[in-house]
């Protein structure tokens, strides 16, 4: 009896009921950088009781971070992956001793990491329920630029077997879902256009196609398939600085007033645009 009691009070002393704060990632949990293709690449992994959207903003927030302390440029975001990791566990109630637990728990559990803390032992009762971890894990593209252009479409990625039925090859593409009413491609795009090529090399993902876009570079020659035809288009950008800078400052907001409120924010509290901000 004594040593059940003992596990209880390990299991709670190592679980968190409170979100992965803005921190360098250790045990699984937190913000990281990389590079992927010459482009940038920060991530942000959360607990169970991280939402996704809270993971969204700080991978965001690290972007805005390494792009300001790089010459005070702007982030530029160009593709959001949501990586969220899903793992269906078994909890059974009853007797003195609470729920148990089986297969990964805290801090961290997935099918692509080695790491994981088991923790079973039996009770009175045999009720029990299946129940869905969430752990989000969400990675952001980007670049860092003075002044920002985006054509003002959304895509949408076509898998190879999805064109294998329209292009006699193995390779994916991108289509066109929308096209925004301030684009100035609105006579020259229609909406399920498949973008193929850019600049003359085949395009398979949308961060391929929106990173060509920077202050020197503000057009794009495409080849397109419409109705089975394939066609020469060009692809235009307006700047969108203005926009960018007024998200990276709801941004900051936000993820500054986290640090405000909670004293596990540590990094937050001293982090230097989070200062900055409070100094104005």
């Amino acid at each position: 009896m004594f040593s059940r009691l003992l596990i209880l009070i390990f299991i709670a002393s190592c679980s968190s009921t409170k979100p992965t704060p803005y921190q360098k990632e250790k045990k699984k949990q937190g913000y990281r950088d990389k590079v992927f293709e010459e482009l940038k690449v920060s991530s942000f992994k959360g607990n169970t009781y991280t939402k996704k959207d809270r993971a969204r903003l700080l991978a965001e927030f690290r972007a805005i971070e390494n792009c300001r302390s790089a010459d005070n440029l702007h982030a530029n975001i160009i593709d959001v992956f949501d990586k969220t990791i899903e793992k269906e566990i078994t909890r059974s109630s009853g007797g003195a001793w609470g729920p148990s637990f089986y297969g990964g728990m805290y801090p961290y559990y997935s099918r692509y990491s080695s790491f994981g803390v088991g923790v079973d032992y039996s009770t009175v009762s045999t009720n029990s329920w299946n129940e869905t971890l969430s752990y989000p894990y969400i990675e952001i593209y980007y670049t860092c630029g003075q002044r920002i252009f985006r054509p003002q479409i959304h895509l949408k990625e076509l898998s190879s077997s999805q064109m294998k039925h329209l292009v006699k090859d193995v390779k994916g593409a991108i289509q066109v879902e929308k096209v925004l009413d301030n684009s100035p491609n609105k006579t020259t795009l229609e909406l399920g256009d498949i973008i193929l090529k850019a600049n003359g090399k085949r395009i398979e993902k949308v961060y391929e196609l929106i990173r060509l876009f920077n202050e020197n570079s503000q057009e794009v020659s495409l080849q397109i398939m419409r109705e089975g035809d394939r066609l020469p288009t060009k692809l235009k950008s307006v700047e969108v600085t203005k926009e960018v800078v007024k998200a990276e400052e709801d941004i900051i907001n936000k993820v500054c007033h986290l640090g405000k409120n909670d004293e596990k924010e540590k990094e937050l509290k001293v982090n230097q645009i989070c200062r900055e901000q409070q100094d104005h």
